[in-house]
């Protein structure tokens, strides 16, 4: 493996070219079975070291200031994305993972709008993910940008709901729509474990929050998600991240 300064000048001049690039996992409505969005996943496919691995990838981008190129680029590839479902009679959302070191940008909800504006997206069709170990957020730049955003439409999961010991304090301090149950805890649900998770659900439901349950590899998976009351499931049970687009 490349030192992480190789890694770091690799990636940046990647990110404007076809060696980095989004693949999509589909989230179905455990109402109705329909896909009702997508979570863009962004990959990395080195010319000489082969795929690269996602939370290796992140770390560089952050750490070298790439992170910023990068998730304008996934944005701006996503949101053409939307645009082309929509011309073909989908009107999916699709949810985009964001590190809060783009936040520090504060260009960065402006160019999100211009997005939004540029492809007339509707409301809800753009979501932004968050993890669940935030820095501090109240008050400040990073606070400001996400009240903005929410404003012109954008909604905001959190990943990894239940895992970290933050994730409950953040509720009320986060335009939040939507948290996401951690597919090792769905896995895992039994017992007291299922009892605990029927807790963060019933407190997601108290802030009005829509609930995903990820890593459904099972029947038995997705029998926990429903049991659960969660709204919507992902998983590799109902489909494996795909660079293709066009789901049936």
């Amino acid at each position: 493996m490349p030192s992480t300064g190789d890694l770091a000048d690799d990636l940046a001049a990647a990110v404007g070219g076809s060696d980095v690039f989004a693949v999509y996992q589909p989230q179905v409505s455990l109402e109705s079975g329909s896909i009702v969005a997508a979570e863009a996943l962004c990959r990395w496919r080195h010319p000489r070291l082969g795929d690269i691995d996602p939370v290796t990838m992140i770390g560089v981008a952050e750490r070298s200031g790439s992170i910023h190129a990068l998730g304008r680029r996934m944005l701006d590839e996503c949101v053409d994305t939307l645009a082309g479902w929509r011309e073909t009679g989908r009107d999916w959302a699709v949810a985009v993972n964001v590190s809060p070191v783009q936040f520090e940008d504060e260009a960065f909800a402006r160019h999100v709008a211009g997005e939004i504006s540029r492809r007339e997206l509707a409301p809800g069709s753009l979501v932004f993910e968050l993890p669940n170990d935030l820095p501090p957020v109240d008050g400040g730049a990073v606070l400001s940008q996400l009240h903005l955003l929410r404003e012109i439409g954008v909604e905001f999961s959190m990943a990894g709901f239940g895992a970290g010991p933050s994730s409950r304090g953040l509720l009320p301090r986060l335009p939040l729509t939507e948290v996401k149950l951690p597919g090792s805890l769905v896995r895992a649900a039994d017992g007291d474990t299922l009892s605990a998770l029927r807790d963060e659900v019933r407190i997601a439901r108290e802030h009005g929050l829509r609930v995903v349950a990820e890593g459904i590899e099972t029947l038995t998976h997705l029998d926990v998600a429903v049991a659960l009351g969660c709204d919507r499931a992902q998983g590799f049970l109902i489909r494996q991240p795909d660079s293709e687009i066009v789901f049936p």
